[in-house]
């Protein structure tokens, strides 16, 4: 899976414009003190002249506030650095489903919208893929044995599609691979390698077989002008007439 693309966050780049203000603070900080050093020794004698005596309130102050101001900038630093843990914890919940670490719906939504630029929408490539006896195993096996199902599955195809294009969980019972510059070579190729690898899956027995049905899209060949238009074909497509990997 091609992870940049879930990277992006108003999160983040909030978190990282409160990284610069404090960084600048602190820069500032510094320059301030550098000045008054400066200032100090070009006015050491009447400095000294003061020092003789009790420490001006002024400088008491000046003194407070600056180490009052250091302790307010190491405790930002470190209440930023617990929350942006906290906001990547929350930006990953948002984006990822939790069953099978898959991009979510919601990243699906994101993907495909991106997919409208005229570079990728001319060659995209869209397949649409369902489990196709996970209905029956929830109804004969439960819910927790489809879930294991769902999850094996999902672990094959992202390690499949890795090469190929980005894999989503789109709700439920499907998944979907879109991919760029994609003709029906890619496509084929594609599926070749997730039919060889649900094959030894089933082979080793370890669970329930995987039993996948699925449809393709090609834009280059149906020439839409959305990817939502593109998605939908798929759609009809493995309702109307389904293909069985075999």
């Amino acid at each position: 899976m091609k992870p940049d693309f879930y990277d992006r966050s108003k999160r983040t780049n909030i978190y990282n414009s409160i990284y610069i203000l404090k960084i600048l603070s602190l820069i500032l900080l510094i320059i301030l003190t550098i000045l008054m050093t400066i200032f100090y020794y070009r006015d050491k004698a009447a400095y000294d002249v003061i020092a003789g005596g009790s420490t001006p309130l002024v400088f008491r102050i000046m003194t407070a506030c600056i180490l009052l101001f250091v302790a307010v900038i190491i405790g930002d630093f470190y209440i930023l650095s617990k929350t942006a843990s906290i906001g990547r914890h929350l930006n990953k919940l948002a984006f990822i489903d939790k069953l099978t670490g898959l991009p979510n719906r919601y990243s699906c939504d994101l993907l495909v919208e991106s997919f409208n630029s005229p570079d990728r929408l001319p060659n995209a490539g869209f397949i649409l893929l369902r489990i196709n006896n996970l209905g029956e195993i929830n109804a004969d096996n439960g819910h927790a044995n489809g879930n294991n199902l769902i999850s094996e599955f999902c672990s094959i195809l992202e390690d499949v599609s890795e090469n190929y294009g980005y894999v989503g969980r789109n709700g439920g019972n499907e998944y979907i691979v879109l991919m760029e510059n994609c003709d029906n070579t890619n496509i084929e190729m594609f599926l070749m390698d997730l039919t060889k690898r649900i094959h030894g899956y089933n082979e080793l027995n370890v669970g329930y077989p995987l039993e996948i049905a699925y449809s393709k899209c090609l834009n280059c060949d149906e020439h839409l002008e959305k990817m939502s238009e593109l998605i939908s074909c798929g759609y009809q497509k493995i309702r109307e007439m389904p293909l069985i990997l075999a």
